[in-house]
């Protein structure tokens, strides 16, 4: 198991030395890259590529969706059908041609379909975000719902500890929203238990 066991049981100290607003996610990335494999630490930096508007496009996405990581194939995927149907929706309100900026993938069903058109509807554009962000944290946890000691859980950790930097930065009051969220999620009774049974293993 690698220092997986350690390293999530290690998250709630980690977090919690943070207060909401004064989240740092650069720091607790550092603390757990400390602790990964080489191979583990260059799926962290690809993962960090798809927060960079700068390296997003048709090459970030072939690499994902490439990547023998469930966690960093499956979320990318449903980031890059959320990106194309935000772009497609921007460019159709501003009456421009926004297929040079869609991300090719390939042909299947995207069940957060519905559920994102309704968000784009939002005039709002703050509360946009924020569903948006809501919306991309669940798809998250769902990915790694039953990952309590690999890299899956590590990543959508580090997933959700991004989105807590950013609203921290856009809205002090959703960011400690959101950072009360994520500590809460990693100190549950079950994950607590698995951490127990996990570390008499070993």
């Amino acid at each position: 198991m690698d220092n997986y066991i350690y390293i999530i049981a290690g998250l709630p100290e980690l977090a919690s030395s943070y207060e909401g607003t004064n989240f740092d996610y650069a720091a607790v990335k550092e603390s757990i890259m400390e602790l990964l494999s080489e191979k583990d630490q260059k799926l962290v930096e690809l993962m960090e590529d798809g927060f960079n508007e700068e390296t997003l496009g048709a090459e970030f996405y072939t690499k994902a969706a490439e990547s023998k990581n469930d966690f960093i194939r499956q979320y990318f995927d449903f980031d890059g059908r959320l990106r194309n149907m935000k772009v497609s929706y921007l460019a159709k309100r501003l009456g421009k041609d926004g297929s040079a900026f869609l991300v090719e993938l390939p042909e299947a069903d995207f069940e957060e379909e519905k559920q994102i058109r309704e968000i784009l509807q939002n005039a709002d554009f703050v509360e946009r975000e924020q569903k948006m962000d809501d919306l991309k944290w669940e798809k998250a946890s769902d990915i790694a719902r039953m990952d309590y000691f690999n890299m899956n859980a590590i990543l959508a950790f580090l997933v959700k500890a991004k989105m807590v930097q950013r609203w921290t930065e856009l809205d002090e009051g959703k960011g400690a929203e959101m950072f009360r969220k994520l500590v809460n999620e990693i100190r549950t009774e079950e994950v607590k238990e698995k951490i127990e049974e996990g570390l008499k293993i070993i």
